[in-house]
């Protein structure tokens, strides 16, 4: 008796760190959904799928024909760099977001199109991340360069986790 309830302490105990864990990559996996994270630029909320392995990074938002209004791609790098953001196989003009290892927004291309292909966009300070959306969503929602991005904990690299909790 205390051996089966036992085990279903610890069934329990790992099923929960798993979902908690590893939901999102479990999801996609079984059923091929990307997930998809609620950000906040500046005070607006919205909901991003993530770009943070090389292979999701150079897909991007190529061959996706829309956007929703609060809708966009959150490519996370492993390293703070000068990142290039093209626009090869886009279907649709973007606001591109040049994000900071401390969540602060460091440089905004508006109205990047697609007929700017093979021309690349950066940011000249180093950025950890990129934000990709909508044209117009900057200049709607007057985000600005030292606006932040807050992010949730799954989603941040870990070095970048535990410099904002110091």
């Amino acid at each position: 008796m205390l051996l089966d309830t036992l085990i279903v302490a610890v069934l329990a105990v790992t099923s929960f760190y798993l979902y908690t864990n590893y939901f999102d990559d479990l999801q996609h996996i079984l059923f091929g959904n990307e997930p998809v994270y609620t950000i906040y630029v500046g005070a607006k909320a919205m909901e991003v799928t993530v770009a943070d392995e090389q292979e999701e990074r150079i897909q991007g938002l190529s061959g996706v024909k829309s956007l929703g209004d609060f809708e966009g791609k959150l490519f996370i790098f492993d390293t703070d760099g000068k990142h290039h953001i093209w626009m090869k196989d886009m279907y649709i003009p973007l606001d591109i977001i040049w994000v900071n290892k401390n969540l602060e927004i460091i440089h905004i291309e508006e109205q990047v199109t697609p007929d700017s292909y093979p021309q690349a966009f950066t940011s000249e300070d180093d950025a950890r991340f990129v934000l990709e959306v909508n044209a117009n969503f900057v200049s709607s929602v007057r985000v600005a360069v030292g606006d932040r991005l807050l992010l949730p904990p799954g989603v941040l690299p870990h070095d970048i986790s535990e410099n904002l909790q110091q």
